[in-house]
């Protein structure tokens, strides 16, 4: 061998010796992100993208069987369309071998889940909805953030009492989610008949409407006290807001299932976007970890973090830590493992798994649910409930 090339292979059989170790060997532990992250939803997307990208600085290397590993971060966009939706998980779990994720939407879950069954696909799923997720059937879904029925059980009547609402009237979108938080709003009004609560008109709009004039003027007819629009998101509920106002209601707005961002509601709706009353948001923080993961979000990416960021990143340092104890990545293994198990370190408080009684297995997630009320462009806080739900 001449001596150039000698000292060339020298050179790099020191480099690879003075790496510190186990590097060389590092494999990947790729999680995706199958969200919306363009489209009317893309703040919900963006913060669980980004909540995972906080959580894998966190974790960094672990170990699992002998073998190191580094999360990666997939995402996949979905622009919350139910096609789009199938097509990016069908590319995560058979061209790039992703077994683990969080999916975003109860409206596109119909169409995934047989696929998740099939490939025992472990989701976090970060949907609102019932029975129709959580159910025996789907062992290997996890809901990370409260189901409609936890939610509505929670607050609907807190809210209208709380408020001395008596005529509640829904709007929500025209999908699986709009229609089973329907039925679940009725079923918890329907308890306070007895005091003179009723339920008075549901109205439905397609994911992407703009114009919500129609349906609301049919609602407004009712006069309706509080108006509940279920999980529209940020944009959407921005809009509705400016538009009834324009048409003359004077009442409150509830948000049940979506995470809303202040400053946008603001910026488009103005003094009409007071008087949203958003279920899952913090306005005082719950734990130090909470304001931390705030705060580097602020100067990892310049601007405040969205709401499904927090839910992401408890329930991926959660993930990882089941899989370390579990030792193993099989789905199934790692499902058992995790449903059993208990996560004190979640930004919200202390995390656990139920819901047996509700849907059959232990796969919804119970930690404290906050509630805020939108005041001069700014979340004030309203109540704060367990999230109990058996």
């Amino acid at each position: 061998m001449r001596r150039p090339m000698l000292a060339l292979v020298l050179l790099v059989a020191l480099a690879v010796v003075g790496l510190p170790a186990g590097v060389h060997a590092q494999k990947s532990f790729k999680v995706g992100a199958i969200v919306p992250v363009s489209g009317p939803a893309a703040a919900f997307g963006l913060g669980v993208q980004r909540g995972l990208e906080l959580a894998a600085e966190d974790v960094g290397v672990f170990a699992v069987a002998g073998e190191k590993y580094k999360l990666e971060v997939v995402t996949y966009d979905t622009v919350y369309a139910p096609d789009k939706t199938v097509a990016a998980i069908n590319r995560a779990v058979y061209n790039d071998n992703v077994k683990y994720g969080v999916i975003i939407g109860a409206g596109v879950h119909p169409p995934i889940l047989p696929i998740i069954r099939e490939t025992g696909f472990l989701d976090f799923a970060f949907a609102a909805a019932g029975r129709q997720i959580t159910n025996p059937d789907n062992p290997t879904a996890f809901r990370i953030m409260a189901s409609s029925d936890q939610l509505y059980q929670a607050y609907a009547v807190a809210i209208a009492e709380k408020l001395g609402g008596k005529r509640i009237a829904f709007l929500g979108p025209n999908d699986e989610l709009g229609k089973n938080d329907a039925k679940a709003i009725k079923a918890e009004v329907e308890k306070l008949k007895a005091k003179g609560v009723s339920f008075v008109g549901d109205e439905y709009y397609e994911r992407g409407a703009r114009d919500f004039g129609p349906a609301l003027l049919r609602l407004i007819a009712q006069k309706p006290d509080i108006i509940d629009t279920d999980g529209s998101p940020t944009g959407s509920i921005a809009l509705i807001a400016k538009q009834a106002r324009e048409l003359g209601y004077n009442g409150y707005f509830v948000n049940s299932t979506a995470v809303l961002e202040a400053k946008a509601i603001s910026d488009i709706a103005g003094k009409a976007g007071e008087n949203i009353i958003a279920l899952r948001i913090w306005a005082s923080p719950p734990t130090k970890l909470y304001t931390e993961l705030a705060e580097r979000h602020q100067k990892k990416y310049g601007e405040a973090a969205p709401g499904t960021l927090w839910e992401t990143y408890g329930a991926a340092r959660w993930l990882v830590d089941t899989i370390v104890k579990a030792g193993t990545f099989d789905t199934m293994k790692v499902a058992d493992a995790l449903a059993g198990s208990t996560y004190a370190a979640h930004p919200f408080g202390a995390a656990s798994w139920g819901g047996e009684k509700a849907y059959g297995i232990k796969r919804q997630i119970i930690m404290p649910i906050p509630a805020a009320i939108l005041k001069n462009g700014k979340w004030e806080p309203f109540d704060v409930r367990s999230g109990k739900f058996e």
